[in-house]
């Protein structure tokens, strides 16, 4: 076979892996294994334009893992299969370049260093973190550990690192006395690694005492964004859906006292799952108030609070303690509509550890989540809405956040996947909502959660690997000044 056909086959290989990146369809491993074919790919072109076939097809790779999973028209899908594709184009062409400039250990970080720093800025994106190559690695549980130290960045600079330091054996015909020192270092990197997350797993307990925590779905006869806040929630449609509306409020309480009676000390809903009317928003806070104190318990209610006249809504969640007063009001901070969040999350010391709430997409943000760790929270209460192509994908990038921050998680999903696991990604519970007749889910949760370096540092991982991008590019510098060539 022709050498450079070949090199397509690593291009056509790695682009094909990228199909397992999440979002519809998640395989971790394939995320291990598509940057050493893309890297060989890169790597053997002799001259830069031969690399540029890779940019549509990585693109077109991310845009059939997201077409139909997500809300958008084919060329915005388009557009966010590129924008998904960057990260890993631009630490191709960032090891292209210093791949053979320098020493070979070095030279193995411009790869992950650049993809740490290109994810961490999207990530900075009204997208979030949602299609990081970090997300798709939940299921290791003893790999994700390292969350807790370098946050999920730690993630994907392993795997391109290992993919790296592959591809360098393999230039030496993986003769590893020729490869000299990058493979035992980054295989003992790895090592401990794996090492000390299994170590954390088995040595560390949230501790015996537990809540029991149950949270409550009940289905939408209907998509009321979609067909009331989508249309300008016009005066009419009040009378037209108001039926519904009560017996889906009244469904809630239902469910909500069910569990109580079955000794829940703290209920949650998902995502919006009552929608209100202005007028009718101070009465359900009053029934709301008076079933907390009824039942002795933490009540959270969320619900949609339209505005007529307005193609937007409130995204709330309502914290009532048991002698029912309101604890907290919390809006939807990180929305596609329009939010009147302060941005601030919201926490209450309770015998239960301290409890935080975000919101489905809020918990898709590091740096925003981060913010809880500062807070000792213990057990962060999520409400939720996704759909089905997404599931559960959409539920483990969120869940991520308890082990970088420390605290246990309850997500509870309208048309997805609701989990709860604790700080240490245990799971210990899981619900499909389109495989049960009952969405309701009770579990025991730890009530402690843990202090973790990202908790207490936060991004600290990200600004080494600009360190290491930018003492890279200066040493290339003075190397061409120098006169020296590549070695």
């Amino acid at each position: 076979m022709n050498k450079q056909v070949r090199t397509y086959l690593w291009l056509i290989l790695g682009s094909l892996l990228l199909l397992g990146t999440g979002w519809r369809w998640n395989v971790p491993f394939a995320m291990w294994l598509a940057p050493v074919f893309l890297i060989r790919f890169f790597r053997s072109q002799e001259r830069w334009c031969g690399t540029l076939a890779a940019i549509p097809l990585t693109s077109l790779a991310m845009f059939a893992n997201i077409t139909g999973g997500w809300d958008f028209t084919v060329v915005e899908e388009l557009g966010v299969g590129l924008a998904r594709a960057v990260p890993f184009l631009v630490a191709l062409y960032a090891d292209r370049f210093f791949a053979h400039r320098g020493r070979p250990l070095l030279a193995s970080l411009a790869y992950p260093a650049a993809y740490v720093v290109i994810d961490y800025a999207i990530g900075l994106t009204p997208l979030g973190t949602v299609f990081s190559v970090a997300a798709t690695q939940f299921d290791q549980t003893v790999f994700i550990q390292l969350a807790a130290v370098t946050g999920i960045w730690g993630l994907g600079f392993m795997i391109g690192w290992t993919a790296a330091v592959i591809n360098y054996v393999w230039e030496q015909e993986f003769d590893l006395r020729q490869a000299g020192a990058a493979p035992l270092i980054c295989g003992g990197v790895l090592s401990a690694t794996l090492i000390l997350g299994g170590l954390r797993i088995v040595l560390t307990a949230p501790g015996e005492e537990t809540v029991k925590i149950a949270s409550i779905t009940v289905e939408h006869t209907r998509d009321y964004w979609g067909e009331i806040i989508d249309q300008g929630t016009p005066t009419g449609t009040a009378g037209q859906y108001q039926a519904e509306l009560d017996a889906l409020i009244e469904r809630l309480f239902g469910e909500s006292q069910r569990t109580a009676e079955y000794g829940a000390q703290i209920v949650f809903w998902s995502e919006g799952n009552a929608i209100l009317y202005p007028e009718e928003v101070e009465a359900f806070l009053a029934r709301s108030q008076q079933f907390a104190q009824e039942n002795e318990i933490y009540f959270m209610p969320t619900y949609v609070g339209l505005r007529y006249g307005e193609m937007t809504a409130d995204n709330m969640a309502v914290m009532i303690a048991p002698n029912g007063e309101i604890a907290y009001k919390y809006a939807k901070t990180k929305s596609w509509y329009p939010t009147n969040s302060d941005g601030i999350l919201p926490v209450i010391e309770t015998p239960y550890g301290i409890l935080s709430t975000a919101i489905c997409f809020d918990m898709d943000f590091p740096a925003f989540i981060n913010r809880a760790a500062k807070q000792n929270v213990d057990i962060m209460l999520v409400p939720a809405f996704d759909w089905e192509p997404i599931k559960p994908y959409h539920t483990k990038v969120g869940l991520l956040r308890g082990i970088e921050n420390g605290f246990s998680v309850v997500r509870q999903v309208n048309e997805g996947a609701s989990i709860a696991i604790d700080y240490k990604g245990n799971v210990l519970a899981y619900q499909d909502f389109f495989e049960t007749s009952d969405p309701v889910m009770m579990v025991d949760v730890p009530i402690r959660g843990t202090n973790t370096l990202y908790g207490l540092l936060g991004d600290w991982f990200v600004y080494l690997n600009m360190a290491i991008l930018i003492s890279l590019t200066g040493l290339g510098i003075l190397r061409s000044r120098s006169g020296d060539s590549p070695s």
